[in-house]
């Protein structure tokens, strides 16, 4: 690294001299005041002194009539020229790492700015301890023969209490690029004009690290022409023009083992990979934590990754446990969060409260009690300062490190009773809004809202409440356990009964296995043994349909069964025997699945239950198929598709496609390949419902085991190709893997 100083040149010789002249003092007035001799301070602004000492500058201080912050900075250079002996250095160097890893798209990108014409400053920004400075001072050490004018750098303390001044900075700049002292105006404007002619004169790069905010760094940018600044900031200065931006995150995963293993050497990561990828997640592949987990593990040779794994895999333990020496992960986290507002601190401790991995402006709000469009312009500064990510548009999730602080600022913060009381309120928010969102979703004679309900979030159409109901699935979810261990049973059965038709759109949600589990628990702990029943179905509708879990998806329906016929509710006692028909079949038990069809069917028609009727029958003739009978199941496949499914919205349609897929797998079964390739083709089209992935796998593979049959080579290889992935994003391995072998 070079820099072209002159040797009468000093910052803090520039600094005492532009503090002189804008006291208007001259010398010898300054001597008189200070008690410092004209020869010591003429020796002090030329550079032949450069680092007096703490009592002198005390004496100029005074003198001078500075303020505490103008005093400390002070104090400052002259600590620094002391440090450095005085030899011609620029005021800030930047240490490269020889275990720097990652990042090269970054590096690509900064090396293409820099070296064009176009651009000629970048804002390398990101949350605290994702490693800007040491990205910066990698990129000044590839590119710093691309500059022949040298590369000057600058700290500019951003994340203090008192950062750095523009006026102080332009000192230190100008000084390093080799003004003389007594040639820097003390006229704000006037200086920042030589600074701009400097770097326009030079081909230099500049390094303006941790810089605080926009005015900050608006007078030390370059004209369009000459050098090239990079700046480094935990915000991403929007208001600054003519900049370009780069967001700055975690590592990959493959990234962060690699600076582990550089960290520690071959010898300690030597099969050890399992325990260094858990450390790489414990971390967050944060560069700053993995940094940390590196140097701890070199500074005890007798501990193994797996030993520090197992430390840090205690939440409450982690923060305390992420410090190696001065380096420490809370400790940054601590410069962004004391930099926050109050009401900006209570927000980001408040969403740590939120069960699921992000939050939306509303949810956000009913943390505070606030307005969510002013909640959401906060949330929106809490991402400008690194510690929340905007993973979609409107989505606020926390990192993972950045969530535990958050959690402790709660606790040391707040009282337990308030985190309770909001925690309550938001699980109570969350499931009055998905009961909200469900109800739009149900068939004629759903149950009523409960009585007194405050405000929730009311979707004003299908759609909208469908998009509620996918962003928050993860937090409605969570608010399931905290609800129930308050005893509000009541709620969850609303909502467990309120969701009942929507969670028939997305059947492979694992959330719903948790819903209705907490409904059947609720049920059970008020009494309501009719309500369980229902919900015991539910559950296993989503062992069996959703997660493919047979043996317990028949248990269930089995002490569903049993608690229907307790309370005499035919209804349930149908729906246990079609779900039990269901796991039969998947089980390949046809006869005892054609057994309990038939026993679910007359309890349909004695309920007027016509949509499980048609259910149950389709079943019944996929178990008459599937036992050697595929003439009487086409027979009553077709017999079903021509009578109404009843009058749900949108069951009908979906039935009616389920049908034709049966009536194509019953010709199938009988060999009659072009009437089955044409039965295929009007099932293959995707409906308008979530997660058919699965559904529309089946119709594939058996449209191209007809097509293959009928000389199709060609298309039933394609059609097999994408029922692969289906199967395979749907979860269903056993069958991709059935695919593969018919490949």
């Amino acid at each position: 690294m070079t820099s072209h100083t002159s040797s009468l040149a000093t910052p803090f010789g520039g600094t005492l001299r532009s503090l002189r002249r804008a006291a208007r003092l001259t010398l010898e007035e300054l001597s008189e005041a200070s008690g410092v001799s004209v020869r010591a301070l003429g020796d002090m602004e030329r550079g032949r002194s450069r680092g007096p000492q703490r009592r002198t500058v005390d004496a100029l201080a005074a003198a001078l009539g500075l303020d505490g912050e103008q005093r400390e900075r002070l104090q400052r250079l002259a600590d620094a020229g002391r440090e450095r002996g005085g030899a011609p250095t620029p005021p800030y160097l930047l240490r490269t790492v020889p275990d720097f890893t990652g990042r090269e798209p970054e590096l690509a990108e900064l090396e293409s700015l820099a070296t064009g014409t176009r651009t000629r400053a970048v804002v390398l920004f990101g949350p605290g301890g994702q490693g800007k400075t040491t990205l910066a001072a990698e990129t000044l050490r590839r590119l710093s023969g691309s500059f022949p004018d040298g590369c000057v750098c600058v700290q500019l303390h951003g994340m203090s209490d008192s950062p750095l001044p523009a006026d102080e900075a332009l000192v230190l700049l100008l000084t390093a690029l080799g003004l003389p002292t007594e040639r820097i105006p003390v006229d704000s404007a006037a200086r920042e004009a030589a600074y701009r002619a400097a770097l326009a004169t030079r081909r230099a790069l500049v390094v303006l690290d941790d810089a605080a905010d926009e005015t900050q760094i608006r007078p030390l940018l370059p004209d369009a022409e000459g050098s090239f600044v990079l700046v480094t900031s935990r915000r991403p200065l929007a208001g600054l023009e003519g900049v370009r931006r780069i967001r700055l995150g975690g590592l990959s995963g493959g990234e962060s083992a690699t600076l582990l293993k550089r960290i520690l050497g071959a010898p300690r990561t030597d099969g050890q990979s399992e325990a260094i990828t858990r450390l790489t997640e414990l971390c967050g592949h944060l560069p700053l934590a993995l940094r940390i987990v590196g140097n701890r593990l070199s500074s005890r040779p007798s501990w193994t990754p797996a030993r520090l794994a197992g430390h840090l895999a205690d939440e409450e333990r982690r923060l305390s446990g992420l410090v190696a020496g001065d380096l420490a992960v809370r400790g940054a986290l601590a410069l962004s969060y004391g930099q926050l507002t109050e009401s900006h601190r209570r927000l980001l401790r408040r969403i740590a409260l939120v069960p699921g991995p992000d939050t939306g402006p509303e949810l956000a709000a009913v943390l505070t009690g606030e307005d969510p469009l002013a909640t959401e312009d906060s949330l929106d500064l809490l991402v400008d300062r690194g510690l929340l990510e905007e993973t979609a548009p409107g989505r606020y999730a926390l990192h993972d490190l950045v969530r535990l602080f958050a959690r402790e600022r709660l606790d040391g913060e707040e009282p337990e009773s308030v985190a309770r009381e909001i925690q309550l309120r938001m699980a109570d928010w969350l499931l009055r809004s998905a009961s909200a969102a469900g109800r739009l979703f149900e068939a004629p004679g759903a149950p009523e809202p409960w009585a007194g309900e405050p405000a929730a979030s009311i979707p004003e159409s299908a759609a909208d409440a469908e998009e509620w109901l996918i962003a928050e699935r993860s937090n409605w979810a969570g608010a399931l356990p905290l609800m129930y261990a308050a005893g509000r049973h009541a709620e969850i059965l609303h909502t467990s009964r309120t969701l009942y038709w929507f969670s028939d759109r997305w059947p492979q949600w694992p959330e719903w296995r948790t819903l209705f589990s907490y409904g059947a628990r609720s049920a059970a702990a008020v009494g309501d043994r009719a309500a369980e029943a229902h919900r015991l179905n539910c559950l296993a509708w989503a062992h069996g349909v959703g997660a493919y879990q047979y043996e317990q998806a028949e248990q269930l329906a089995r002490r569903a069964l049993e608690l229907a016929i307790e309370t005499g509710d035919e209804g349930q006692q149908a729906w246990a025997w079609s779900y039990i028909t269901g796991t039969c079949l998947s089980l390949e038990r046809p006869a005892e699945a054609a057994q309990a069809a038939a026993k679910a069917i007359p309890l349909f028609e004695a309920v007027g239950d016509i949509a499980g009727k048609a259910v149950s029958q389709r079943v019944l003739g996929k178990a008459l198929r599937e036992s050697g009978r595929a003439e009487e199941a086409l027979a009553l496949h077709r017999a079903l598709l021509d009578t109404s499914a009843g009058d749900v919205p949108g069951l009908t349609e979906f039935v009616q496609a389920l049908l034709r897929h049966e009536i194509a797998n019953d010709l199938l079964a009988l060999e009659r390949w072009p009437e089955a390739v044409a039965a295929y083709r009007t099932v293959t089209t995707p409906l308008a419902r979530g997660d058919l992935d699965r559904f529309q796998a089946q119709a594939l593979t058996g449209l191209a085991t007809a097509l293959h049959h009928c000389g199709e080579l060609p298309e039933a290889r394609e059609h097999l190709t994408r029922a692969h992935e289906l199967f395979t994003a749907a979860g269903d391995t056993a069958s991709a893997a059935t695919i593969e072998r018919l490949g």
